[in-house]
């Protein structure tokens, strides 16, 4: 009822006066021909006042002159009309339009740019590259591919480890968070190298300090490797020195590799949950106006598992008014339902998972072995898939000595 008062009221409508002797025949005629009115009251009698669309009156005053009825056209409304009547006001109509079409321009570009970090290195330099990769005051919002420029800032800066790109109104707001990285010594500053993780060392070449291990050594995580305290021998000071320098501080720097181990398991049901369609929908409809929507709906929806659909329709208004639209959303009712995958597609899940951890491995690292293994776990409900690797790989990193 609210949405066919709403679009008679977009399309225009009129007020009529029925009269004559077979009032209630004729609203009969009209319900059984799909003729729409509203608004119907009877203030006296052989006398009916109703709203009507405008097509409809012109089919209905067929059915008129069929019972013997008068209809009088006493009012119009809408925007229908609304619209007809500031056409005799050319200048007026000129420079709502203007207006309407300017608020809706720039309502439709992005005016301003904001990265959110505490790094004000980093906020200056993506606000500079996203400038020169084509976001600047005055881009249209629509045309803004925002995983694009997102792949783009993470593909260059290596040391972001998530960022979000949003627009609210007219602003583009970029919102970033940071690896924690270690932080980078200077050259000159005293240093030891030890194990980032536990391992085997394989190779160890130190450029600067002392080795603290030979290969075959196993260590542990936190463990010194290369040591930048080197202790002078006596003969090489001079005898008034020998108590006061026995002991120099370098800034350690070499490569260790190391074999370690990485062990991934994962689970993966032999039953899985689905969702498919019951056949049962709902529709509602949402008025478009621009960037922003107003949803409207008869009854709340009757589905606690559902898809949505939006498909847009009509437009309402000329173009010349903005992107004023509307969509129909259907509501399309879900259950679950239990499918049993089997042993050998519950593997192949498993093993795409774990084969996933592989790829997470630096550029760098070599693997030596890797095992992979399938079970069923005690209940028999899920395949259980262990992963085992063993990478050689650089376990160095620069601890500074206090």
């Amino acid at each position: 009822m609210l949405l066919i008062k709403l679009w008679n009221y977009l399309r225009g409508y009129v007020i009529i006066k029925i009269s004559g002797e077979y009032c209630e025949r004729l609203l009969n005629q009209a319900a059984l021909n799909g003729l729409y009115l509203w608004d119907i009251t009877k203030p006296e009698n052989n006398v009916l006042f109703a709203k009507s669309g405008i097509k409809d009156f012109t089919r209905l005053a067929r059915f008129a002159k069929k019972t013997g009825c008068r209809l009088v056209i006493v009012g119009r409304a809408g925007l229908f009309f609304s619209i007809l009547k500031l056409k005799k006001r050319k200048i007026l109509l000129t420079g709502a339009a203007l207006f309407i079409l300017a608020v809706y321009l720039l309502s439709s570009l992005v005016w301003g740019i904001e990265v959110k970090t505490d790094d004000n290195k980093l906020k200056s330099s993506i606000k500079r590259d996203l400038m020169n990769w084509g976001i600047k005051k005055g881009t249209f919002k629509h045309r803004i591919d925002k995983e694009y420029y997102l792949d783009k800032i993470l593909i260059k800066y290596k040391e972001i480890a998530w960022a979000e790109l949003q627009i609210k109104g007219s602003q583009v707001i970029v919102e970033l968070v940071k690896k924690q990285m270690p932080p980078e010594l200077e050259q000159n500053e005293p240093c030891d190298i030890i194990a980032s993780k536990d391992g085997i060392i394989e190779e160890i070449l130190p450029f600067k300090g002392e080795a603290m291990v030979k290969p075959g050594d196993t260590v542990s995580r936190g463990d010194v490797i290369i040591s930048g305290r080197l202790t002078l021998k006596s003969n090489d000071l001079d005898e008034e020195k020998k108590e006061e320098q026995q002991e120099v501080l370098v800034h350690a720097k070499g490569i260790v590799r190391a074999r370690v181990w990485y062990q991934k398991v994962v689970k993966v049901p032999l039953v899985k949950k689905e969702k498919f369609p019951t056949g049962n929908t709902k529709k509602a409809y949402r008025i478009n106006v621009g960037n922003r929507a107003l949803r409207f709906q008869l009854g709340a929806i009757p589905y606690s598992l559902y898809d949505k659909k939006v498909t847009r329709k009509i437009q309402l208004l000329p173009k010349i008014f903005g992107d004023v639209g509307l969509s129909s959303i259907t509501y399309i009712e879900l259950e679950e339902k239990e499918r049993f995958i089997g042993m050998k597609e519950a593997i192949k899940q498993a093993e795409e998972q774990l084969e996933q951890e592989i790829n997470k491995l630096e550029s760098d690292a070599k693997i030596n072995k890797r095992s992979i293994d399938f079970t069923l776990d005690n209940d028999k409900k899920h395949v259980i898939g262990s992963l085992t690797l063993e990478v050689l790989e650089d376990i160095g990193l620069q601890r500074q000595i206090k």
